[in-house]
């Protein structure tokens, strides 16, 4: 099976995140305090690893087996399955392909019940300027009223 050059290279510690020393500072400190928000918008240029922090962010909150208290084991389960993309309890979806209100209410649908296999429920949602304004709007509407998990 091709595996593109940025999935294969994707870093898979903060340490080996290069040039966002400040973005990554932010969110290893936060994972380390236990000070996270419930939603964060990851912006800027093509190429400069927002999706690889968001699932970076998403490894650390799940891993069974944190070092320091925040960079992910990588070698747990939970950690395996979200570099596979194959975790049942992180999403990651394309709002440039999936872009009407359809698409976002099988997302609000499943936000309402507990992860299954892990501690949060993740979603990871690439481009999501992409959507359209009514898809934005049922969205938003998670946003401000967030479920505990």
């Amino acid at each position: 099976m091709y595996i593109s050059l940025y999935r294969r290279y994707r870093p898979q510690t903060f340490s080996d995140m290069v040039g966002q020393s400040a973005a990554v500072g932010v969110l290893m400190e936060s994972l380390r305090e236990g000070s996270l928000g419930h939603a964060y918008l990851f912006s800027g240029p093509r190429g400069c690893g927002k999706t690889s922090a968001a699932r970076l962010v998403a490894k650390s909150l799940d891993c069974l087996n944190r070092k320091d208290d925040y960079e992910p084991c990588g070698v747990c389960e939970n950690c395996r399955a979200i570099t596979e993309g194959r975790h049942i309890d992180v999403m990651e979806l394309d709002a440039a392909s999936h872009t009407g209100v359809d698409d976002i209410r099988e997302i609000l649908d499943g936000v309402r019940y507990k992860p299954t296999n892990a501690r949060y429920k993740i979603y990871i949602i690439d481009e999501v300027h992409m959507l359209s304004k009514s898809a934005f709007n049922a969205l938003l509407k998670t946003l401000e009223e967030p479920p505990s998990h």
